[in-house]
């Protein structure tokens, strides 16, 4: 299959997704974006998130979400809505509060546009990028954002003190605004590098 192919294929995907609201809404202008651009379309993403996640077992599919917020956490309605539900609903197993980047998965048509994508995003501050998948007419790209926090707060008791647990999710809200800063700046330079100027 082709790259038009593909790329309408993975299209046709996005849109259900959009419908079925499966995309964090921070992030769906710059999907649109990429993918109005001939030689580009986006396969995968993250707006960059604050989760709680809960483990229980020592399979990769013994997890679930106690809490997955996208913008900025109100910390003190997390910790009195949160806190004791998510401990006593999950008195087994491991919790960690984890911060997530931005990331974006990108297929380019040729190595030059690929190489000219990843340039943008490492200008952007997302300095954890690369191209990782070489084929031919299909060059993934991978652009990470660096604002990242994982962290154990309760193993059958709870770890941390509610005092340190709101520091914790403060210092959340100061990566998330990082983040989306890191993530505004890689949008207005693809439009400034792909709509900045007239095409030839």
């Amino acid at each position: 299959m082709g790259f038009a192919k593909d790329k309408r294929k993975t299209l046709d995907k996005f849109e259900k997704a959009l419908e079925k609201k499966e995309v964090d809404e921070p992030i769906i202008y710059l999907l649109k974006l990429i993918n109005s651009l001939e030689e580009y379309y986006t396969t995968s993403s993250c707006a960059g998130r604050v989760i709680l996640l809960h483990e229980y077992g020592n399979r990769k599919i013994d997890t679930n979400f106690v809490v997955k917020e996208h913008d900025r956490v109100d910390v003190n309605n997390f910790l009195n809505k949160n806190l004791d539900k998510s401990f006593s609903e999950n008195p087994k197993g491991r919790i960690w509060l984890n911060q997530e980047p931005f990331i974006i998965h990108i297929v380019a048509k040729n190595l030059k546009k690929a190489i000219e994508m990843l340039n943008l995003g490492i200008k952007a501050g997302l300095k954890h990028s690369g191209i990782f998948v070489f084929k031919k007419e299909r060059y993934i790209l991978e652009l990470n954002g660096t604002q990242y926090m994982s962290v154990p707060i309760f193993d059958g008791r709870m770890l941390i003190s509610k005092e340190y647990f709101r520091y914790l999710l403060n210092l959340t809200n100061e990566k998330l605004q990082k983040n989306r800063e890191m993530r505004k700046n890689f949008e207005n330079l693809v439009k400034k590098n792909y709509y900045g100027k007239s095409k030839n």
